[in-house]
């Protein structure tokens, strides 16, 4: 393989390992983010229950005073009607009577349905409390998870970083490495990678089928030194013989494999 092309798999690995380490740094305070929004608003939740209860409280409390005063009125007209000299006065007492005594059936039954909507509240109150708790520890949770990412990403940044820079330095000075360098830039910022994998006759970043020629040429030991491009979308093609059917990577397993393939394809030379 084209020694150039050895370095330029390896600093595609090195340009999307730190996208991926970046992309985790971005995401953990939005996570915590996120998780802090949720206890928001599982307390907001909790607040209003409690304050519902308060509110039931307070009326049924409203609700019984008013049931005996009520009641104290009707014992002070009947003992008026014991008084009373006429039918007319009488009439007028028991009708005041019943108005009480329908008041005080109306009151008893908002006090119960207000103490329904207790049991409700109650029952709100007691979920949001465990919302509260359960969203308090995934905040906590986040929160130590982007003390981690932050600290460790940063940490493995800063160390591929200077790897990156060493190993494009590397490329620029070696025979049409800048030229190769360069063509593997505008590619990347064009299509988000320079280099794709050939694998089972295809270009596995754009899936397309690879020309039998051009693949015995890849795959070929006459060509070693020459760089072939796909022919659709135009990143620099490389055949590693150890793969020949598409797989996924793992966090940090990308880097770890163009190193092992640059150390293979080197020896094979």
């Amino acid at each position: 393989m084209n020694a150039n092309l050895e370095h330029l798999v390896v600093l595609q690995a090195q340009d999307l390992e730190l996208k991926r380490l970046r992309e985790e740094l971005a995401e953990a305070p939005r996570r915590v983010a996120a998780a802090e929004a949720a206890r928001s608003k599982a307390e907001a939740l909790l607040a209003a229950a409690k304050q519902a209860l308060t509110k039931e409280e307070v009326l049924r409390r409203s609700q019984e005073s008013d049931v005996t005063d009520r009641r104290g009125k009707i014992a002070r007209l009947r003992k008026q009607m014991d008084s009373a000299t006429s039918a007319a006065q009488i009439t007028a007492l028991e009708h005041e009577i019943k108005f009480s005594e329908e008041s005080i059936s109306k009151l008893e039954d908002e006090e119960l349905a207000s103490m329904e909507r207790t049991e409700r509240f109650d029952a709100e109150k007691e979920t949001a409390t465990k919302a509260v708790e359960k969203t308090t520890a995934a905040l906590e949770a986040e929160r130590a998870r982007a003390a981690e990412v932050t600290q460790s990403n940063n940490a493995a940044v800063q160390g591929i970083e200077g790897e990156r820079q060493t190993l494009r330095a590397q490329i620029k000075e070696s025979d049409a490495g800048e030229a190769a360098l360069s063509t593997y830039d505008r590619i990347s910022k064009a299509k988000g990678t320079g280099v794709s994998e050939a694998i089972d006759h295809k270009c596995s970043a754009c899936q397309m089928m690879v020309r039998p020629q051009r693949w015995n040429d890849l795959t070929g030991r006459e060509h070693d030194h020459e760089i072939f491009t796909c022919e659709t979308c135009g990143r620099m093609l490389f055949w590693d013989p150890r793969r020949d059917a598409p797989g996924s990577w793992a966090a940090g397993e990308r880097l770890a494999s163009a190193k092992a393939v640059a150390k293979s394809l080197e020896s094979r030379a």
